[in-house]
This record gives structure tokens, sequence and C-alpha cells, in this order.
């Protein structure tokens, strides 16, 4: 369930034409009185508006929430917010603020639980291998793989980002053994990018694959596997930027990459800036 927060109550009453008559009353009932409804069961309230447990499950799951319960808890987090004091200088004392900190640590603990440094160093070394790195991304996976393309670049690795699924497929059908093919897919079910995986593997290139699921089909075309986190079952998921996971693990290659051979990817770096600021 998306969390609404101070839009709850607004929510209901553009929700108006999904219900009955009967869920029409609740509804109005709770607009003019959330702070009671708040602390009422189930079946209080069912009693108090002459209706059954079943058609207030039925008005809650109509809200999208999976029923009264988590129903209730969002109204106490909207009560919770109006009476909270308006003037705060930490953040993080806002509810929603809160989620969202938490979310993002969530993501980095996991990232950094589920990353081994022998597996960083394998793709540092496939990345050093390579004569040509092809990073094929749809969508916001597309961003992260101009992204990569943009952050290696400048310290030395000969990158390519492909973002259209046409480009992909001709771009896949000219790998060779010495290519490095890079499929980003946090599903790891794009079918544009499994289409281009599927040609460069026939052609020899080595794959990796940058996913969240580890049994999808991206993944079982994969040399190697890189799990990142997924934001799916987040509460606050839906306000987290899709390619966040995928920024902080080419951190990690990055950090890794430059460690391992520092002067030399430095002075790459700097002469690239150099250029730019010519």
């Amino acid at each position: 369930m998306e969390y609404l927060g101070e839009n709850l109550l607004h929510g209901i009453e553009c929700s108006m034409e999904k219900f009955t008559s009967s869920e029409a009353e609740l509804a109005n009932y709770i607009i003019a009185h959330p702070e009671e409804i708040s602390q009422l069961s189930i079946s209080q309230i069912a009693k108090k508006n002459h209706l059954s447990p079943a058609t207030i499950t039925r008005f809650c799951q109509k809200l999208s929430f999976s029923g009264f319960n988590e129903f209730k808890h969002e109204l106490k987090r909207y009560i919770d917010l109006k009476n909270r004091p308006t003037k705060t200088s930490d953040i993080k004392e806002i509810d929603y603020f809160s989620k969202l900190y938490q979310n993002h640590l969530e993501i980095i603990e996991g990232t950094f639980r589920n990353i081994t440094y022998p597996v960083l160093q394998e793709v540092v070394s496939l990345l050093n291998a390579a004569k040509k790195v092809h990073v094929y991304g749809i969508g916001n996976s597309g961003i992260a793989a101009q992204e990569f393309k943009w952050k290696f670049f400048r310290i030395g690795v000969n990158v390519e980002s492909i973002t259209d699924p046409h480009q992909a497929v001709m771009d896949a059908a000219l790998a060779t053994e010495d290519s490095l093919i890079i499929g980003i897919s946090v599903s790891g079910q794009t079918r544009e990018v499994i289409d281009a995986v599927k040609i460069a593997k026939q052609q020899g290139a080595t794959i990796l694959a940058i996913t969240s699921e580890k049994t999808s089909e991206l993944a079982q075309l994969a040399d190697l596997i890189m799990n990142v986190m997924s934001k799916t079952n987040m509460h606050m998921g839906q306000n987290i930027s899709p390619t966040l996971p995928l920024f902080l693990f080419f951190d990690l290659i990055y950090t890794e990459l430059v460690a391992k051979d520092y002067l030399n990817r430095i002075q790459i770096r700097e002469k690239t800036l150099r250029a730019l600021d010519g």
C-alpha cells in the first residue's frame, strides 16, 4: 500500500465513486471523526454504523489496503502527522522521512551484506580483462547504464552504454570473446536486455548480470551475478529512486578498481577532467 500520510482523508474523498451507499456513509463518518475511528475495533465501528465487518473490510480494500488493520494503522499515522508540531529542525523526526531514512539504510546494509569481496574482485578482474565493456539497460536501468559509462570511462575503462533495444541487439551481434556484457535488470525479466544478452553469449562474450533476482532468466544466462537490493517490499519503496541500489553497487566497483591501480586511475581521471575544463 502506498504511504498516504496527510493525504489519507483526501484519498478517501477522491474514492467516493467506488463506494456503495453504505460504504459512502462510512467514508463520511471517518472523514468527520478520524480520531474516534482510530481508537475503535472493526466490530465496534460495525455496530456504531450499523454495518457488517465484511463491509468495512471491503471498504478498506477499495482504498487498496489489505484490510482494516492496515487502514487503521495508516489512519493513526495521519492523526500523528496532524498533531505533530509544525516546526522541527530534524527531518528524521517526521514520520515519513524517518521511514524513508530507514529504507535507505536497509538498501546500504543489504548491499554490503549481499556482495562479498571475492565477487567484487572478480568483477574488477573482468573489467580489466575486457577489451570493451558493453552495458545494456532499458528505462531506469538505462539511466543506470549511462551512469556506469560516464563513471568508469573517466578512469580509463573502454565502456559503452546501450539503452535502445534495437541497438542492443545489433551491438550484441558484434560482441566477441574479449567483450564483457553487463545486463542490468532489477527484475531480471526485461525482455529487451535478455534478448541482447543471449545473442552476445552466443558470440562468446562474458556476461555479468546485475539483478535482484538470482533465479531470473537474465541471471541464468550470466557467468557472474551481482545481486542488488530490491525496494519492492519496502514501506516507502515507491519514493526511492530505482537507480539508488544500482548506483551504490557501481560505487563499490569503482572504489575497488581505483584501489587496485590507484596512481594510474587517478592520472587518467585528472586527464579527462582537464580535457573537460579546457
